[in-house]
Parts: structure tokens; C-alpha cells; sequence
């Protein structure tokens, strides 16, 4: 009998300790997808950033006078007051034609300034900043081309 019971208690010692590494191994699990969670939500959150950044500086009404004043050889950069960790650098990429025309014409083509537009991200999150690049084409509406 006396060694029955010593039997018992061997056997409740492992169910214990396995017991024991199988929570523990369920609460790191836990925690390693809180954690994928959070980052997933704070990319997500430097995705809309780096959107509502493009979107200000395109409905930005002093755009085309700053696309209007660079030169070929100097690049500028714009300021984004809602998302200040918004960087946005402008490099002239060339002038041409644009493919609308302001009548159905070959000869009266308007002509167009084409502008790279570089959106950055300070780095302030645990995700890495994200970047995106555009292209502008800005047309010279001036009396001359009308």
C-alpha cells in the first residue's frame, strides 16, 4: 500500500511540471502575438500618416507656386503642419508637354513642369518609417498657352 501512494504522488509531480511548462509556453504565445499586434496597428498607423501627409500637400494651394519656382538643379522641401514627422522633398524631373491640350489642337499643348515628390518618416515608432514617392505633372496655366 505504502508504496502505492509514493507512486501517486511521482505521477502528480510530472502532471504538475507539464502542466506547468504548458501555461507557460500559452502566456509567451500571448504575448509574442500582443506584440505582432501592436506593430501591425502602428504600421497601419505610419500608412494613414504618410497618406494624410500626400493628401495635404496636394490639396495644398501654395503647391503650384512652389513646383513654379524650382529650378532643374535645386530640389525643396515642404512642411506638413498635421503630421509633422511628415517629410516631402520636390526635385524637378524636366519640363514638356503635358498630354491634354487646352483645345483639341496640336499646337496649343500646354506646357508642363514634372515634379518628383519624396514623402519620408521620421523613425519615432518601434516600425520603421515608411517612404513613398510621386510624381506631379503641373501645368503652366498662363495666358500664353491658352
Amino acid at each position: 500500500m505504502k508504496t502505492q501512494q509514493g507512486i501517486t504522488l511521482f505521477i502528480v509531480i510530472i502532471i504538475l511540471v507539464v502542466v506547468t511548462s504548458l501555461a507557460a509556453a500559452v502566456i509567451t504565445e500571448t504575448r509574442l502575438g500582443q506584440n505582432a499586434i501592436g506593430l501591425t496597428q502602428e504600421r497601419l498607423a505610419n500608412e494613414q500618416e504618410i497618406l494624410g501627409g500626400f493628401t495635404e500637400v496636394m490639396d495644398n494651394p501654395n503647391l503650384i507656386n512652389d513646383i513654379m519656382m524650382l529650378t532643374e538643379t535645386a530640389s525643396s522641401a515642404l512642411s506638413v503642419t498635421k503630421y509633422p514627422d511628415i517629410i516631402v522633398g520636390l526635385t524637378q524631373r524636366g519640363e514638356g508637354y503635358c498630354k491634354r491640350s487646352a483645345k483639341a489642337s496640336s499646337v496649343n499643348l500646354i506646357s508642363c513642369r514634372f515634379v518628383k515628390m519624396d514623402f519620408s518618416q521620421n523613425n519615432t515608432r518601434r516600425v520603421q518609417g515608411l517612404a513613398m514617392t510621386a510624381g506631379v505633372e503641373q501645368p503652366f496655366l498662363a495666358a500664353q498657352n491658352k
